[in-house]
């Protein structure tokens, strides 16, 4: 049902000058019209209509209020708990960021689990297995480049037209033979779906541990028997290590 009253011309008032009506929240001409005319509705239904009217818009407005009023005490609240004011040597007053401390450090992070499950992915990014794998064989590795150092220039260029290999290429050889041995070794442990930091210490441990025990230099790894007791060994390790992880 639709409503007019007044003139048909633009008010040229603004809509804050319009009159309410307290009672109601509605225009008072609006209240005007509607006493003077009847209404489809009965009394009782007219009343009713009205009253759930002005609660709606009291109830609008009152939220409204209370928004912006939590609104403005966050802000406050966020700034006063974010910032720090100091002076500086001519009294002025200068803020600046709040450092986190260890405490709101601490409570930001709710469930250990959470945070039990970021260690573990940041040690298993760290330490994959070619990483694990450089990390055991860097001795070699170390050893290799403080000979390349002592080495003079024309030593290495005799010693490439020499059959018999120097120093320094054994080292090399005896590199590359720790990489390659050990990364089979990582596979045989099955690494790769290793849980725990702590299973992945262990796997990464024994397999070094076998490794220098076996093998001594390049000569080690060429000796056959040498490698069926590495072979040996590392089958006993992995058994122990499944056994004690429930593998």
């Amino acid at each position: 049902m639709g409503l007019f009253w007044g003139s048909t011309k633009k008010n040229e008032k603004d809509d804050d000058e319009i009159k309410y009506n307290e009672e109601t929240t509605i225009p008072i001409d609006l209240q005007d019209y509607l006493n003077t005319k009847e209404s489809q509705l009965s009394n009782r239904e007219f009343k009713s209509l009205l009253r759930r009217q002005s609660e709606n818009v009291k109830t609008a407005k009152e939220a409204e209020l209370e928004l912006g009023s939590s609104s403005n005490v966050d802000n406050v609240d966020n700034v006063d708990n974010s910032m720090n004011i100091i002076n500086d040597k001519d009294g002025n007053k200068i803020e600046i960021p709040k450092l986190p401390s260890s405490i709101s450090t601490t409570n930001s992070m709710k469930m250990p689990k959470n945070y039990k499950s970021f260690e573990f992915e940041k040690f298993r990014r760290e330490h994959n297995e070619k990483e694990s794998i450089l990390i055991n064989c860097s001795e070699i590795q170390n050893s290799f480049y403080q000979c390349l150092g002592r080495q003079k220039l024309w030593d290495r260029i005799s010693a490439i037209s020499k059959l018999d290999s120097d120093e320094c290429t054994k080292l090399a050889d005896f590199f590359i033979a720790c990489t390659d041995i050990q990364k089979k070794a990582f596979l045989t442990f099955d690494y790769s779906t290793l849980e725990s930091i702590d299973e992945m210490k262990s796997a990464s441990n024994k397999i070094d541990k076998i490794f220098n025990k076996n093998f001594k230099n390049i000569d080690d790894v060429r000796e056959k028997e040498n490698f069926l007791n590495y072979t040996k060994d590392l089958r006993k390790e992995r058994e122990d290590f499944f056994a004690k992880y429930n593998k």
